[in-house]
């Protein structure tokens, strides 16, 4: 009982704080909305590295030199898969980006001049399925001009006209907007930035200010003091989330195709990951001016550059995808994408929530280690 006291005496005094500095409002419940709103309308990019499955129905040479020329070719990392369900199983799972489909009577059609391939597009990145498209338009009409077979009949019969038609889908992104793409993203980038600065200054500014020497004479726990500057931030840095969350559904139009628990659950978690973090920044550097700065290069700059936001960790170098895989900012971009746009999938959002929870027990006793050293150290002065 008395615990309970000193935890809620503390917490009432972290909530005076934020009272008298209007300035963690603002971080807390403006700064994500601003920043949704800046980067979804202006920011944009494009993608390399398609992973693509082909099925191809007819067993022709000309059929086998289409597919080789995509096996071989350096915009595609492609395999031949044997049916369209597993083909589009791959493309369900995010194992490909598209599925090339070639039909029983490819080879006849094409030289009637009237072949059609189907190109089935995962376009949750509206960007990347342009791209793909681009790509699988340009690797066909380069078969067509080295065809030796095609250019035989050609000239046999000048009615004849070789060509092959491409038919598109674009899946989970209908509108084929960028925006649905990236305001996913750009939610968990502004949790991280919103949680781990409001956090950074809750202890440095107590050893600056002298008054952390006021806990050394009081009866508090380090997981009291924790506890307390954790929760009146995380309420305000998890309202800022969902007012964003909000504000982005709104003024982009975005669906929640898939689990609207998961997605809570997903945000919930990962907005006291950044606030662990932050924390442990405070109450490791004691000061200010250095949490801030950790702040932006541990989470902020991680989250745009290394957690597959701006850029497909499968096109990079491998090194730089072993970092961003360590890093819990690409789990719950993955699992915010998967709730929003493609759904499904409860398995990887089940393996994701529990790798951003080993996280936050991670920085949860980092930040009691230093907690205790900083109390223990205050006791001994």
């Amino acid at each position: 009982m008395k615990s309970l006291r000193r935890l809620l005496a503390v917490i009432l005094k972290e909530c005076t704080q934020i009272e008298r500095d209007p300035s963690i409002l603002l971080i807390g419940l403006f700064l994500p909305i601003f920043l949704l709103m800046l980067f979804g309308y202006g920011l944009s990019m494009d993608v390399k590295g398609v992973p693509v499955a082909i099925v191809a129905e007819d067993a022709s040479p000309l059929s086998d030199r289409f597919t080789d020329r995509f096996l071989a070719s350096d915009y595609f990392s492609a395999r031949k898969v044997t049916s369209r369900l597993e083909a589009e199983a791959l493309l369900e799972n995010r194992e490909v980006d598209a599925v090339l489909h070639i039909p029983s009577d490819f080879a006849r059609r094409v030289l009637a001049g009237e072949a059609d391939l189907g190109l089935t597009i995962h376009g949750v990145d509206a960007n990347q399925a342009t791209m793909i498209r681009t790509y699988v338009s340009a690797t066909i009409a380069t078969q067509l001009a080295t065809n030796a077979e095609l250019a035989a009949s050609v000239s046999q019969s000048a009615s004849a006209k070789p060509s092959v038609a491409l038919s598109t889908r674009a899946w989970f992104n209908e509108a084929n907007t960028s925006s649905w793409y990236l305001v996913p993203g750009l939610l968990v980038v502004t949790m991280t930035l919103v949680g781990s600065f409001l956090t950074s200054l809750v202890v440095a500014r107590e050893w600056e200010r002298g008054t952390i020497e006021s806990l050394y004479t009081t009866p508090i726990r380090p997981w009291e003091t924790a506890v307390a500057k954790i929760v009146p931030n995380y309420v305000v840095a998890l309202a800022g989330a969902l007012l964003a969350l909000c504000v982005g559904l709104v003024a982009f139009d975005i669906p929640v195709n898939g689990s609207v628990g998961w997605l809570l659950a997903t945000l919930f978690l990962y907005q006291l990951l950044a606030v662990l973090f932050g924390l442990f920044l405070s109450a490791a550097t004691k000061r200010q001016f250095l949490a801030l700065q950790y702040a932006v290069i541990g989470s902020f700059l991680p989250a745009m550059m290394l957690s597959g936001f701006l850029f497909d960790l499968r096109s990079v170098p491998d090194w730089i995808s072993v970092v961003g895989h360590l890093l819990p900012p690409t789990y719950a971009i993955e699992s915010v994408k998967i709730c929003f746009l493609s759904g499904g999938c409860e398995d990887i959002l089940a393996q994701n929530l529990a790798i951003i929870a080993l996280w936050c027990v991670f920085f949860y006793v980092l930040s009691l280690r230093f907690l205790r050293k900083s109390l223990e150290g205050g006791l001994h002065a």
